[in-house]
């Protein structure tokens, strides 16, 4: 009996190896958008946002700006340079869509399902 109890504790051991190699591996796959920063204020920074140039940069931070303003209820004044506005909108929102972090969405759904598996094994 004693055996019998010592080979599931045996199997149950390495089965949570196994989940957890498993789940390391996910993680270095899927965490892609944020890295961390180093030195002494820590944090991470974004490693998703693509633009080509300073000038499309440039272009989507006035776009931005511009949508703020756009946002603000009786600024007329200051929205009366302000050209394409459906041209900012589509920029911010492009902008916005790429900070989506869809790589660790999947991620996140692939933990739930080992981990829900796990509860149902034991």
């Amino acid at each position: 009996m004693k055996n019998k109890a010592k080979k599931t504790k045996k199997d149950s051991s390495k089965k949570a190896v196994s989940k957890l190699k498993k789940i390391k591996k996910l993680s270095k796959e899927n965490f892609v958008l944020l890295r961390p920063i180093g030195g002494v204020r820590g944090g991470h920074y974004l490693d998703n946002c693509r633009v080509y140039d300073y000038f499309g940069l440039f272009c989507t931070l006035r776009s931005t700006l511009n949508v703020c303003i756009l946002a603000l209820e009786g600024q007329i004044d200051l929205t009366l340079d302000i050209k394409d506005k459906e041209s900012d909108v589509i920029s911010v929102l492009e902008f916005a869509k790429n900070l989506i972090p869809l790589e660790e969405g999947q991620f996140l759904d692939e933990m739930r399902a080992l981990m829900l598996s796990d509860k149902e094994n034991e």
